[in-house]
């Protein structure tokens, strides 16, 4: 059972650790393991009980939104595990949040009640990076100090990166509770004009904003419309650059794919700089096969994409801008060797000339930036490969042994 304050349809652009969560179920699912999410209402009207795929959805409970429904929905949420303990094998809350929490909680009253051998394993996931990361939430959020307590009650807490461990053991988490998660990618598979051609029709069919002609090429942009309504956002930086990056190339297309409270602003500059007519703003997608095969390009300049968007472009081999950020440095220094990083197309995002520099150097030789995305991919698939983290999970969930896991599912 997956616990996670955000999942479908909130997805890819709106919140990213959901389109992660979203992700690592499906493919738990198709590695034959029977998959539930447990996942709070955000709208009155959404149904209790959803499938997507082989994943069963519950959503229990509506959405908290202040410091009382919270504590509310910790409580809601613990009750509901514990009626359905005695059917789980194991229980992973996918942000190490207020989630975390009920499941330590749903854990004690379990135990108290019925004690068990085989009483479902305990988890969380404790991941991002930089200002997104879950242990950024801990020192800001009020409830940061109970979550983080809640991980000494659980079986294992799962990191990412060794600045993760040594925060969570200098706050008080056991260190043998620790886990490392290997971070598994897929071998690119290259994508064909005809496949191209077939993806861009559908998603034209999807929202007519995405329209191109045979000869477009696009710049993606995907993540969530947060922060100050200025060039200092990740978006407000390409918005700012966009009226010179669309007077470079005729043929540009930009797709800005979010949501979030400066949704509004975007729109707003953009129409002002007069390149509205180039650049697409579809709101958020929770499936982005299509959008991948369409795409020239993506511009990484926001902490948040490193959960989601960040990994699945490299893992398609298309070209990335980075915004030369700590965050993105840690991230490419823990998957990639470091010969590699000064081949990337960095900018600094102190400077926005920067981005229309490190966009020149892209667009210039475009189809020799693809053949190093896709060479940079297939070293990612063969350093990481998928079958680590299979192997990973199968130790985490497997509550005996010597139980064999199931096949994978034929793809």
């Amino acid at each position: 059972m997956f616990v996670a304050r955000h999942f479908w349809p909130h997805c890819a652009g709106r919140h990213e650790a959901a389109a992660a969560t979203f992700d690592l179920t499906q493919r738990l699912a198709n590695w034959g393991m029977q998959v539930e999410v447990v996942t709070p209402r955000h709208g009155n009207t959404w149904p209790t009980e959803i499938m997507l795929g082989d994943v069963k959805v519950h959503r229990v409970a509506s959405a908290p939104r202040g410091d009382w429904s919270t504590q509310r929905y910790v409580r809601h949420l613990s009750h509901w595990l514990v009626e359905r303990m005695p059917r789980l094998d194991a229980i992973v809350c996918d942000q190490l949040r207020e989630e975390s929490r009920a499941i330590s909680i749903a854990m004690e009253s379990a135990a108290a009640e019925a004690p068990r051998d085989d009483s479902p394993v305990g988890v969380a996931m404790c991941g991002g990076w930089g200002d997104d990361s879950d242990t950024e939430w801990c020192q800001t959020a009020r409830s940061g100090r109970r979550a983080l307590q809640s991980c000494s009650r659980l079986d294992a807490v799962i990191t990412e990166h060794a600045k993760t461990d040594r925060f969570l053991v200098s706050h008080g988490v056991p260190a043998e509770k620790l886990r490392r998660r290997p971070i598994g990618f897929h071998r690119p598979i290259a994508v064909t004009q005809e496949e191209r051609d077939a993806a861009r029709r559908s998603l034209r069919g999807i929202n007519l904003d995405l329209t191109t002609d045979l000869d477009s090429r696009v710049l993606l942009w995907c993540g969530p419309m947060s922060g100050p309504a200025s060039s200092k956002s990740g978006v407000g930086a390409l918005v700012q650059s966009a009226r010179f990056l669309a007077a470079r190339d005729q043929d540009l297309r930009i797709w800005i794919l979010g949501d979030g409270k400066i949704r509004d602003w975007v729109h707003s500059e953009l129409k002002a700089e007069g390149v509205r007519s180039v650049v697409a703003i579809p709101g958020s997608f929770s499936d982005m096969t299509e959008i991948w095969r369409s795409v020239d390009a993506v511009v990484q300049n926001e902490d948040a994409q490193l959960r989601s968007t960040f990994p699945a472009a490299l893992a398609a081999g298309i070209p990335i801008i980075v915004a030369d950020r700590p965050a993105a440095r840690d991230y490419l220094q823990t998957h990639l060797d470091p010969s590699i990083l000064d081949s990337l197309a960095w900018y600094d995002p102190a400077k926005p000339s920067t981005l229309r520099k490190a966009f020149r150097s892209v667009w210039g030789d475009l189809e020799m930036a693809k053949d190093h995305a896709f060479e940079l991919a297939k070293d990612l698939s063969r350093r990481h490969p998928l079958e680590q983290e299979l192997t990973f999970w199968q130790s985490i969930l497997r509550p005996n042994p010597n139980q064999n896991m199931p096949s994978p599912k034929a793809s």
